[in-house]
């Protein structure tokens, strides 16, 4: 199973984007740069890693959602 896969999952079953975050956290991926970033630039960064978030949108999430989540993770 893929990290795209596991993050659709992750989102369904906990229905937020506190472990989608956890999960990018856990690929490397720096929460930092990311939440400097705008939406287009994350969604790059996160496909470069594997990560596909246009499965958000079918869980009523957003990019956007993914970013103010780092940027609260971050402080």
């Amino acid at each position: 199973m893929g990290l795209g896969d596991m993050l659709g999952q992750a989102a369904s079953a906990l229905g937020g984007t506190d472990e989608i975050v956890s999960k990018i956290s856990e690929s490397g991926i720096d929460l930092s740069a990311l939440a400097e970033m705008d939406p287009e630039q994350v969604t790059a960064t996160l496909e470069e890693y594997g990560i596909d978030l246009s499965m958000l949108e079918g869980f009523g999430l957003s990019v956007e959602d993914v970013i103010a989540k780092v940027k609260e993770q971050i402080g």
